[in-house]
């Protein structure tokens, strides 16, 4: 005899490996998501092994290979994929050491935008009244300015 109550529970309940591999086969039927996260995994993987994969040293200067163009336009060199500065430093090895830069920067920013919103949205939820217009007027005027022009005021 079977204990119905113990089977009705673990379907409740299912574990995380199950919880898991239900995400995943949602997940996979999305190809575009699919293709995003090997992207932004690949991209991870690039950020941070670019100081052992990257074909030449982020702040070497080649003298003799100022402005030389990409490996596949006229004129350039299969040392240099991506060409050169106006310095002679190698455009994908700098492209490379960059990936991480840009993966840290855009980290902080989401980790700023989660600190300063959540204590806000909180705030708003909890005292309601004044606080939420306040809150609500606040974020209103942050979406009118279009994010470029705010860019540029940074800048």
């Amino acid at each position: 005899m079977t204990d119905t109550s113990a089977t009705h529970a673990k379907m409740q309940d299912p574990s995380r490996r199950a919880r898991l591999a239900e995400f995943w086969y949602y997940f996979s039927e999305n190809r575009g998501a699919v293709i995003g996260l090997a992207v932004f995994v690949l991209l991870v993987i690039l950020a941070l092994a670019a100081p052992l994969i990257a074909p030449h040293a982020a702040n070497a200067q080649y003298r003799d290979a100022i402005l030389v163009p990409p490996y596949w336009q006229e004129g350039g060199r299969a040392a240099y994929l991506l060409g050169t500065d106006a310095v002679g430093r190698d455009m994908l090895s700098l492209v490379m050491r960059g990936t991480l830069t840009s993966f840290v920067v855009a980290g902080l920013g989401v980790i700023i935008g989660i600190g300063v919103g959540v204590p806000l949205g909180l705030a708003a939820v909890a005292w309601g009244g004044m606080v939420e217009w306040l809150v609500l007027r606040l974020s209103d005027i942050t979406f009118a300015f279009p994010a470029v022009i705010v860019a540029i005021l940074i800048a």
